[in-house]
């Protein structure tokens, strides 16, 4: 097995333009991820001139290393929005995720991505006792707010899934899957093609008021996004708001469909557990097994793991003991570092200093990065505020400042996360 990620061994990559000299737009995005790339199109759709500074690749960071999933259920479930605020507003966030999926399926068939989409329902899976009263949890909210939901207890739940690991299930569809890195590439070469002047490889050194510097170049604009999710406090903003969560990814050879069927008897279905630090599968196009977890002590190190081995190991025995009469060969490993908040929704927030600069992070999952990318734009152009009480920076976290430095900020997340998720 590999230490690789899977993605970005399938695309040959189209040679960087670095950025040299001084540039002019209306907008600077900086960041080349979902996020930083929706956002992009949003204003270029709109007429804006665009420039995109990008550190490396667009989509090679945790938007291009990362499961593909197309969701709302983005590490926090409907469940834990009703429990923590109004059935209004929680209806209210759920829309605006969801309206990430869309924008999604959108681009795919609009612009006919070739990132491998597969229609997949979602599938949130109870472990234990205490996780069945979970499903259930999000089986009410969901028939509350009004979306469709399937509650799948033992005996129904052996004809999504092929084991009797489970003690209940929660399925909705209008879901799907993709490869991200394909999606962020194919994005990457619409906007290109529609005037966007991107430039990779070029790591921005400074935000100013009225753009962005690199080693080597500068962009001039009247107003700056930054993209840059969970490398926003190395330009020194949000340092206590927005850290990082860790998770391993791993994906197997290409199955037979006899054993697909012996997983996924009455068709695919995106699956995660009930777990605090989840583990999840999906199968993609070619039949493999993506297969993601992680471990507490992991997730929220400071530095990304430097061998994959035992994480690997963990992920293979779980999936093992639940599914014993299929063989699962993993070819390749890989971890990805995303932006996570104390609550797990997202930040947004214009630079005290400099209200033209905006910065965008914790976006925890594709449909989210979409959302708040065509967000922060739509920010721009027509002065939308309806998320921007929602998002902030200064909302009520469940440890505060003062208790953040006793505590350290890898221990204050872990356990903010865990209250978020459990609430």
């Amino acid at each position: 097995m590999k230490q690789a990620v899977h993605w970005h061994g399938l695309l040959r990559q189209a040679r960087a333009t670095r950025l040299e000299g001084t540039v002019d737009a209306s907008v600077v995005v900086v960041g080349g991820g979902i996020t930083g790339l929706s956002c992009a199109q949003r204003l270029r759709a709109a007429g804006a001139s665009v420039a995109l500074v990008e550190r490396d690749s667009c989509g090679s960071g945790a938007s291009g290393r990362s499961s593909g999933f197309i969701t709302p259920a983005s590490e926090i479930e409907l469940r834990s929005l009703v429990s923590r605020c109004s059935v209004a507003e929680a209806r209210r966030i759920w829309e605006f995720v969801r309206s990430g999926v869309e924008a999604i399926r959108a681009n795919i068939h609009t612009n006919r991505f070739d990132c491998d989409f597969q229609v997949q329902d979602s599938l949130f899976v109870a472990n234990d006792r205490s996780g069945r009263r979970e499903a259930l949890e999000e089986h009410a909210a969901r028939l509350q707010l009004g979306y469709p939901s399937l509650l799948l207890e033992r005996g129904s739940l052996g004809e999504a899934l092929g084991t009797k690991r489970y003690a209940a299930g929660v399925r909705y569809g209008e879901t799907f899957a993709i490869d991200p890195y394909a999606y962020c590439r194919a994005l990457r070469e619409l906007l290109a093609q529609r005037g966007v002047q991107i430039f990779e490889a070029s790591p921005v050194a400074q935000v100013l008021p009225d753009g962005v510097a690199t080693a080597d170049g500068r962009v001039r604009a009247e107003h700056v996004v930054v993209c840059t999710d969970r490398f926003i406090p190395e330009l020194g903003l949000l340092e206590d708001e927005i850290y990082h969560a860790q998770t391993f990814l791993a994906i197997s050879a290409p199955l037979s469909e006899q054993a697909m069927s012996a997983i996924f008897p009455k068709g695919c279905a995106m699956t995660w557990d009930s777990s605090l630090i989840y583990h999840y599968f999906r199968a993609t196009g070619d039949r493999r097994i993506l297969l993601g977890g992680g471990a507490l002590r992991r997730t929220y190190a400071r530095r990304p793991a430097l061998s994959l081995e035992s994480i690997t190991r963990r992920a293979a025995k779980y999936f093992a003991r639940r599914f014993p009469g299929v063989p699962l060969e993993l070819e390749s490993a890989w971890s990805g570092m995303l932006g996570v908040s104390k609550d797990l929704l997202p930040i947004m927030a214009a630079d005290p200093r400099h209200p033209t600069v905006w910065y965008v992070g914790a976006a925890t999952g594709l449909p989210w990065g979409t959302a708040l990318g065509i967000y922060a734009a739509e920010r721009i152009l027509a002065q939308r505020k309806d998320f921007d009480e929602a998002f902030s920076p200064r909302r009520k976290f469940a440890i505060g400042h003062r208790l953040q430095s006793v505590l350290r900020t890898p221990l204050t997340f872990a356990i903010c996360n865990g209250i978020a998720k459990l609430s």
